[in-house]
């Protein structure tokens, strides 16, 4: 389980949750979004270790794709930090 702030979730989603289609797809995992308007949300991945590995590589690579987008309307030189928070159960 991952938890995201809704902007990091939208583009995770993508339009008409064309992204996450894909992903799921492409990782033969499944990734479940929870649904709400609060602050956060938690995205959770499950199936084969290999396939959750490959659709959370998946989803920092977006991040990283959506970092270098930004910094190219941006004076910045040094890109931001991207923070991920796994909740892992007790």
């Amino acid at each position: 389980r991952l938890l995201m702030h809704g902007k990091e979730v939208g583009s995770i989603i993508g339009k008409k949750g064309e992204t996450v289609k894909k992903m799921r797809e492409e990782s033969g995992a499944r990734i479940n979004i929870s649904e709400g308007n609060c602050p956060e949300r938690i995205v959770t991945i499950t199936g084969p270790t290999d396939a959750i590995f490959k659709a959370f590589a998946m989803i920092a690579y977006k991040f990283e794709e959506d970092i270098i987008n930004s910094m190219s309307n941006s004076p910045a030189t040094s890109k931001p930090p991207v923070t991920l928070r796994l909740v892992v159960p007790a």
